[in-house]
């Protein structure tokens, strides 16, 4: 079940405009691009942190890792 809360916030006309053009070009609502953007930036946040947390080990350990990266995302988004 897909849980939604209402919220009111205020943004910098450059950033309304731009989502006003997006909703109207893909036809979309607005809160759905928001919610897109913050998914989308909740995830590259998760993936700073992980790879912060590789920074002293070896490339090959950071890369090995991270191949599982879009499966762990998978299981977070199920949950």
């Amino acid at each position: 079940m897909d849980n939604k809360k209402a919220i009111s916030l205020t943004i910098n006309k450059a950033n309304w405009q731009f989502i006003e053009v997006i909703s109207q070009k893909e036809k979309r609502t607005k809160s759905e691009i928001i919610d897109y953007v913050l998914d989308l930036y909740r995830k590259y946040q998760l993936k700073s942190q992980i790879q912060r947390g590789f920074k002293s080990q070896t490339k090959e350990d950071t890369t090995e890792a991270m191949s599982d990266f879009a499966d762990y995302l998978a299981i977070i988004e199920r949950a």
